[in-house]
């Protein structure tokens, strides 16, 4: 599974182009598939973007969860359903769909942010106040690592 690190900061043109970063495409690069995941964050003012392994991960644990047809499942498949699969070019360039940057308030600059296994696109201040907000709370919070093997 791919790891998504660091902050990366590129321009989207008038078209809604934008460059993926390219430690994240040599990530997400599987022989001639350029392609990855994005939807609508749940929990933030953002886009959410994964490979494939994390989508299908996503939809494993929506059917686990939840009991089949009910208003949970029907609530948590909304990521599913809104996901959309991009394309990029050989060189890192996709097209931002026009209403997930309306969504996320992403205009002329285009901020990913590495989640370990998926990442995110924020808009670059949007971000910044988030960022003060959570590294308020994590203040006096501990990380416990697991051990090597563990589970």
């Amino acid at each position: 599974m791919a790891l998504f690190t660091g902050t990366y900061e590129n321009k989207v043109d008038g078209k809604g182009r934008v460059s993926l970063p390219a430690d994240y495409r040599d990530l997400l690069s599987d022989d001639d598939n350029r392609s990855f995941y994005v939807f609508p964050s749940p929990n933030n003012n953002c886009l959410e973007a994964c490979d494939k392994t994390f989508m299908q991960r996503v939809a494993d644990s929506i059917e686990d969860q939840a009991d089949m047809f009910s208003e949970e499942e029907e609530g948590l498949s909304f990521i599913i359903s809104s996901a959309r699969r991009i394309q990029y070019d050989s060189t890192g360039r996709f097209v931002l769909p026009s209403e997930f940057a309306h969504l996320a308030e992403i205009d002329g600059q285009a901020l990913f942010v590495g989640m370990a296994a998926r990442f995110q696109i924020w808009n670059p201040a949007a971000y910044a106040e988030r960022l003060r907000e959570k590294q308020n709370k994590a203040k006096g919070m501990t990380l416990r690592l697991k051990k090597p093997g563990a589970g």
